[in-house]
């Protein structure tokens, strides 16, 4: 039997409700509408971190942060040791490829065959393919350019759409879909770094938004420094209609939802260009996001801390040879549960070190998936969501100290009930659920286990690995 190709399609910082197909009112997306329409769409789909680095490497070693050891974004490096979904495919014969942004920097095992990359952290920028690009047609100049950080990096680009990020990202996928070794399969991820700022389409960009027509989203209340795990994630935490009005807001949003648009024509196209090389009926489409954005919720963009504004992503699977259309599947899932999920699509053994659970039982309409919690998790604090609870929970040096939200009667995790007597048993047995989280997925690099009744989870000197 024939394998099948694997494209995974990923944006940067999108939030998983701007989408047609999810109901937004104003953005427009036809063409991951017919993905979603096609495929498989969950809607309670979550990452395990907020920050691009972090939720990358969950993705792609099918591991928690706390077992990857990847909390940052900068280039202090991710361990050789981390195993990785294209470096293993490798070893059942797939060609590995890496287009747009890959920002998991100074990762000697990746994986990755071929790259094309675009984002200044993977590489020196003028080693970039994108950047290069750019200078050939005399456009370098403006590459990456931040513009006012103290208004969103909201700017229209002085780069022509027709030499855009976005359009190069397609063209460059595009390109090696048709140039690549047909005789075996492949697993590519495309990444678009945007919707992420800067918010900079093309000042010729073909989608755009009238931000006074926008509809704002319900739940505008600022609520900036009332989380006990507030951080000061640079100018980011600025963005907000309280500091800088609504009309700047709208105006950011507008952008936001233009490179939206954007990004959702070129994948119209890399979708069309698997048509053309007969290659779409045999290939496993994956779109999702590395995590999301506030996109105007509480007044705000960009990201920062456990709200699902942040921590819920984007999640279709596309292969309508094997899986039935599921318009909507409200089940709870992980980002990590891909990796497991593709391994049991192929029918190849799942690595222990994964700790995602496959979702092939799903698809294929047989079971709801085990999971009833999710787990989301920065280095200063670790949640836990169910279906009706989300618990926030530190260490400030003395104590423990945590949110608790009542996701039935507060959705949008405005009233905090951590030290509300009448919620004293659903916060202790989040708690409980959490430690109890933190020691299955721990995995020691220097014990004994022959001295230690340990979890069946952990492999690292396990000698029943």
């Amino acid at each position: 039997m024939k394998k099948p190709n694997i494209l995974i399609l990923m944006n940067d910082q999108h939030h998983a409700g701007c989408f047609e197909y999810a109901g937004h009112p104003d953005v427009k997306t036809p063409n991951i509408d017919r993905l979603a329409a096609d495929g498989v769409n969950f809607r309670n789909a979550f990452c395990q971190n907020g920050i691009s680095v972090p939720s990358r490497v969950s993705l792609i070693t099918g591991q928690y942060p706390s077992t990857h050891g990847v909390f940052g974004s900068d280039t202090m490096g991710i361990p050789a040791s981390l195993i990785s979904l294209p470096a293993y495919l490798q070893n059942f014969g797939y060609q590995t490829a890496m287009i747009g942004k890959k920002h998991m920097p100074n990762w000697p095992t990746h994986g990755f065959q071929y790259e094309r990359l675009c984002y200044h952290a993977d590489a020196p920028v003028r080693e970039l393919h994108y950047y290069n690009y750019l200078k050939k047609h005399n456009l370098h100049a403006h590459y990456d350019e931040l513009g006012d950080v103290e208004k969103f990096t909201s700017f229209d680009s002085p780069i022509p759409n027709e030499h855009s990020m976005e359009v190069w990202t397609a063209n460059e996928a595009i390109n090696y879909l048709r140039t690549r070794d047909r005789s075996k399969p492949f697993i590519a991820e495309v990444s678009f770094e945007r919707p992420h700022p800067p918010l900079s389409p093309s000042h010729d960009c073909p989608f755009s938004y009238d931000p006074d027509a926008l509809t704002l989203p319900e739940n505008r209340r600022e609520n900036i420094g009332d989380s006990p795990f507030y951080f000061n994630r640079n100018v980011e935490l600025k963005w907000s209609a309280a500091t800088h009005g609504e009309q700047v807001l709208r105006q950011a949003l507008a952008r936001y939802y233009s490179l939206i648009t954007l990004i959702d024509q070129q994948i119209g196209r890399i979708v069309e260009s698997l048509k053309e090389t007969g290659d779409l009926e045999n290939t496993i489409i994956i779109f999702t996001a590395d995590h999301g954005d506030f996109a105007g919720e509480y007044s705000r963009m960009a990201k920062g801390w456990s709200y699902d504004a942040i921590c819920r992503i984007p999640m279709i699977v596309h292969f309508p040879q094997r899986f039935a259309p599921a318009e909507r599947i409200d089940e709870l899932i992980e980002q990590i549960d891909i990796f497991p999920t593709l391994c049991d699509l192929l029918d190849i053994h799942v690595p222990r070190a994964v700790q995602g659970k496959s979702l092939l039982p799903v698809l294929d309409g047989v079971t709801a998936p085990e999971r009833d919690t999710v787990f989301f998790e920065y280095a200063t604090c670790k949640t836990v969501r169910t279906r009706e609870y989300k618990l926030n929970y530190g260490f400030d040096g003395e104590k423990g100290i945590g949110e608790l939200f009542d996701l039935r009667n507060d959705p949008h995790e405005y009233e905090n009930l951590f030290n509300s007597p009448a919620y004293r048993d659903v916060r202790e047995t989040l708690i409980r659920r959490l430690l109890d989280w933190q020691l299955e997925i721990q995995q020691p690099v220097n014990w004994q286990p022959a001295d230690t009744n340990y979890p069946s989870t952990r492999w690292f000197n396990n000698p029943t690995r």
